[in-house]
């Protein structure tokens, strides 16, 4: 007896490191010590660092099966919506997805693979629904836009539970069938409209809420409830000339729930107000004050871009009160097409000396 339960712990074993081993952990292979908070740039470089050094050209025959694991995970990892599906449903979910994608399954909400693994289309739509955008402002500098700049956004959201992927249970063992309902999910009900009259209806279970399971065995992280709250970060790129109140869509970013599609985090970006210059669509404006010295007789002088360049304006005649000035593709790069940019226009704002003393008066009236 005791050599039996022996074999049987020894088979045990066994079947958990199989399963363990069809389950890789991809942040384990690339070591992100960060994980879901794991930024694009440095899911690269530590693609990039591991290939190196696993490379079986390099290292020979035994680093391949590390090798191609690197590589797997690179592909999980580097693909958003590979990433989000195996942060929240592990790699059944996965598989499920490449399963979907490679038939060709992505055409509306009927057929989206990632709907279906939520119960939303397909003949299984358990009344599950898309959760709530997340809507922000996300103000950025002048520079930021006509240069081009990377911002890192953090905020607060409920994440599924990273050991039981929002199922309650402490593994995939711990649900029994429902007793009320067997297994089905619904119960029916007898309901007596009037005397005589009698209607059957099919309901949710109360018991399991429509699930068909119970969960023997709570989830020891998250103690059943199967979401926490986390702290999040989304790292955008300001591409140059980008529009006011363009939106930036990160889709499924928003609050995680279970069987739930998450909604998308939505970026708004819009130009805080600059010291010197001011946004016209692709152009430019700014005012430009001169002594009235200079409006009389001209001047050359340079101001500072945007880009921290020095732009050297010259008038060689009398410039009137806001005359304007327009300097050629020097206004703000075109979105899409960096290398145009629109024009920059200069009004003159011209200064007039508070008092002047009476020989100056004079040769004033003399000279004009």
């Amino acid at each position: 007896m005791r050599r039996w339960l022996l074999l049987s712990v020894a088979l045990l074993a066994c079947l958990a490191a199989v399963a363990a081993a069809d389950d890789p952990d991809y942040y384990d292979t690339l070591e992100l010590t960060e994980r879901e908070d794991a930024t694009e740039r440095q899911i690269k470089a530590n693609w990039r660092k591991l290939s190196r050094e696993n490379h079986p050209d390099l290292k020979g025959e035994e680093t391949r099966d590390k090798y191609k694991a690197i590589q797997r995970a690179y592909e999980v990892l580097s693909d958003r919506k590979k990433r989000k599906v195996f942060d929240m449903k592990g790699e059944e979910g996965l598989k499920q997805l490449e399963k979907a994608d490679a038939a060709g399954g992505r055409g509306n909400m009927h057929m989206d693979p990632i709907a279906r693994m939520f119960g939303m289309g397909g003949g299984n739509n358990d009344g599950a629904a898309k959760g709530h955008d997340v809507q922000m402002v996300l103000l950025v500098t002048l520079e930021d836009i006509y240069n081009r700049a990377a911002h890192h956004v953090k905020f607060n959201k409920q994440r599924l539970c990273k050991k039981c992927k929002g199922t309650g249970a402490d593994s995939k063992e711990d649900f029994s069938i429902c007793s009320k309902c067997k297994g089905r999910g619904t119960v029916t009900q007898r309901i007596q409209l009037m005397p005589g009259f009698v209607q059957q209806m099919e309901q949710p279970c109360p018991k399991c809420n429509g699930k068909g399971k119970q969960i023997k065995k709570k989830c020891t992280l998250c103690k059943g409830k199967k979401v926490s709250r986390v702290d999040a970060q989304l790292d955008i790129d300001i591409e140059q000339g980008v529009p006011e109140n363009h939106k930036l869509v990160f889709e499924m970013e928003a609050d995680q729930n279970p069987e739930q599609l998450p909604g998308d985090v939505i970026f708004t970006i819009s130009a805080a107000a600059h010291r010197t210059f001011q946004r016209r669509g692709k152009d430019l404006e700014t005012n430009y004050r001169i002594s009235l010295a200079e409006a009389l007789l001209g001047f050359s002088r340079s101001f500072q871009h945007l880009d921290g360049r020095d732009v050297t304006v010259s008038e060689s005649g009398v410039v009137q009160y806001n005359q304007k000035r327009v300097l050629s593709g020097e206004g703000m790069p075109i979105h899409n097409v960096p290398s145009e940019k629109g024009d920059l226009t200069i009004t003159y704002q011209v200064d007039l000396p508070t008092s002047i003393t009476a020989e100056q008066k004079k040769k004033l009236q003399e000279v004009l």
